[in-house]
């Protein structure tokens, strides 16, 4: 704690000379220019400005998507504060996602506000989701529980596929066209058509295929080693429809991907999935001040494992749900009073061999909840709240809230701060597996936490701004997977609610426009997460970041030319709860050059990890090495 609040002291002095030399910039008349809002759904489940916001929200846009080296979604999310990946290897392999420190089941995965989960293992397979695919993604840090229920310990990820209408341009309908190398030698072809249609139809349409030979994943050392590449395949498809009616608005969107990547597990060493989440909706504007909502989902993830002549499990979770909601404004004098209420329902299904074969004790469960906000905005002052209640047949009920404040001292200066409380239940894995060595516990207990933070947004000038945030977070009965017998790490393995969590963070995130062709952002992430529990003297949670440095720059000489470069710097991790064993710290450097034929040809060049840095984000799992990606896009 005291290396976080000093490191809050440097950044904030660190950034004075700096912010004078902008300030001189700006009155100088160099290029002033007015700054659009910004409005986010993702926070309080509604549109909301992020200048105002009550907790930390990044937005990830289709430009950075563009302008990145990265070649698939575990790559890009890599680099934003707060963000922690741990991967068994590279593309198509299994990877996971959270925030602050917190563990990935922790931490709630949209797509389209739709949950992507698996209801057995609790995560998303992130590779099913390409980057063409995607408009934006929204990332909201901090508990969340008290707007969509179980897992948003840690924040959300939401994320945003394309949803059409009238293009950049103005024009009515286009669409874009991309082929691709790689090396590891591989290769992907893309594309993608939006418009609107002459009755307001507003409509997006687009498809994937991607491959590669990929690498050995695995060390030596790893159990299940096998010395040979492991390669990678995915087909996707992504569509929207939407229209607006003088009553209101009809939407619909989804997204399907099927994919096949091999890792190091014999006899069954290679994995078909399919996964697909979708929604159809309806809002009812019942006045200019009074709306609801009402919509229909669907979240399949299936993965069957098999080999040589060998057919292994199977998995396959089903969800689907309804939710209704009704938003009400009042507008007081000066004062904007905001209401909402709501309610949600949803069910789990389970099956497959795997489930089948060894007997679950139950195969789906169900929830339901209610749930309501107020939000008051008055001058520079906004307060958001909400109440949560959700009822799971499994473990019963659980009530979460937040209450989270904004006020703007100056034009461009808001502070915010925020309480929240959370929960996880836990999954059918946890509760149910009854293989001899992996059994689950069914009288776990949910996980219960609560959050807070203190953060600073600051826009200097035009060409300068500064995000920052300190945050702390308790999370009791937390559950871990450990042997039944310490001594033998290769017996039986049992869950239960054995932690207790403590995770105290900073993080901050500067960007300056130097001109009219350079600009920078410098980026860093502190957190000490330690378990808390009886006998365990305060030890760091496994595979938690702690550190994490990132800084970037762009330069673009020209409108047709435009480079770019990061740099990120990661920490050492601790691979076990007894912090015996460690990862080491690591650097890795990014490159791309994007150069414009003309109009509508584009041709883009990457390299990540250039300098081929050999680490690990998970024990025994070798990271990507240097990536040479080089693509060509053609719009018409």
């Amino acid at each position: 704690m005291k290396t976080i609040l000093i490191t809050t002291g440097i950044v904030t002095l660190a950034v004075a000379g700096l912010t004078r030399t902008a300030a001189a910039q700006d009155a100088a008349g160099d290029g002033v220019t007015q700054l659009e809002s910004i409005v986010v759904t993702t926070p309080l489940r509604r549109e909301t400005s992020l200048e105002r916001s009550t907790s930390s929200v990044t937005i990830v846009t289709e430009e950075e998507i563009r302008r990145s080296a990265a070649s698939d979604l575990t790559a890009l999310l890599r680099g934003y504060p707060g963000v922690t990946i741990t991967s068994n290897g590279g593309m198509g392999a299994d990877s996971t996602v959270s925030l602050r420190g917190t563990t990935p089941v922790q931490t709630l995965v949209l797509v389209n506000g739709v949950r992507a989960s698996s209801a057995t293992a609790g995560t998303v397979n992130l590779s099913a989701i390409p980057l063409a695919s995607i408009e934006r993604i929204e990332i909201a840090k901090g508990g969340h529980s008290a707007q969509y229920g179980a897992d948003a310990i840690g924040g959300i990820i939401n994320i945003v596929t394309r949803q059409g209408g009238a293009c950049a341009d103005g024009s009515m309908r286009c669409g874009t066209a991309t082929i691709g190398i790689l090396h590891p030698w591989g290769g992907y072809a893309s594309g993608n058509v939006q418009g609107q249609s002459e009755d307001g139809v507003d409509y997006s349409a687009g498809a994937q295929l991607f491959g590669t030979e990929g690498y050995d994943f695995t060390l030596p050392s790893t159990y299940g080693h096998e010395p040979d590449k492991d390669g990678f395949r995915r087909g996707s498809f992504t569509a929207s429809l939407s229209k607006d009616f003088d009553w209101g608005r009809l939407y619909a969107d989804g997204h399907y991907a099927r994919g096949r990547n091999q890792y190091d597990r014999q006899p069954a060493n290679a994995v078909d999935t399919d996964n697909f989440s979708g929604r159809l909706g309806a809002r009812i504007d019942h006045s200019d001040s009074w709306s609801s909502t009402v919509e229909i989902m669907s979240a399949l993830d299936y993965s069957a494992n098999f080999g040589p002549g060998v057919t292994g499990d199977t998995f396959d979770t089903v969800r689907y749900g309804l939710l209704a909601s009704t938003r009400k404004t009042i507008e007081t004098d000066e004062a904007k009073h905001t209401l909402v209420g709501g309610v949600e329902a949803y069910r789990d299904t389970v099956g497959g061999s795997s489930v089948s074969n060894v007997g679950y004790a139950t195969t789906e469960r169900d929830l339901a909840a209610v749930f309501g906000q107020y939000s008051f905005e008055y001058e520079g002052l906004t307060v958001d709240s909400g109440l949560r209640y959700d009822h799971d047949e499994q473990f019963g009920g659980a009530t979460t809230y937040n209450i989270g404040a904004s006020y703007e001292w100056a034009e461009g200066l808001v502070t915010r701060a925020s309480y929240a409380t959370g929960f996880r239940a836990p999954t059918f894995n946890d509760l149910y597996y009854p293989d001899p060595y992996l059994s689950g516990n069914p009288d776990l207990r949910p996980e219960r936490s609560r959050s807070y933070e203190v953060g600073l947004n600051w826009r200097f000038t035009d060409e300068t701004s500064l995000d920052m945030a300190v945050y702390h977070t308790r999370v009791k009965d937390q559950i871990n997977w450990a042997p039944v017998d310490p001594a033998n790490t290769f017996g039986a393995w049992h869950p239960d609610n054995v932690e207790n969590v403590q995770i105290t963070g900073f993080e901050a995130t500067l960007m300056h426009r130097f001109d009219a062709e350079w600009s920078g952002n410098l980026g860093i992430d502190i957190r000490e997460p330690l378990n808390k529990s009886p006998g365990t003297h305060g030890k760091y949670v496994s595979y938690s970041e702690r550190f994490k440095g990132t800084v970037g720059l762009a330069y673009k000489p020209t409108a047709d030319l435009e480079f770019s470069a990061a740099v990120l710097y990661g920490g050492s991790r601790y691979a076990d709860a007894a912090n015996t064993r460690k990862l080491p710290h690591y650097v890795t450097a990014d490159f791309t050059a994007l150069y414009a034929l003309d109009g509508q040809s584009q041709f883009k060049l990457s390299v990540a990890n250039i300098l081929d840095e050999q680490y690990q984000t998970k024990e025994g799992y070798r990271a990507p090495g240097r990536t040479v990606d080089f693509s060509f896009t053609r719009s018409f």
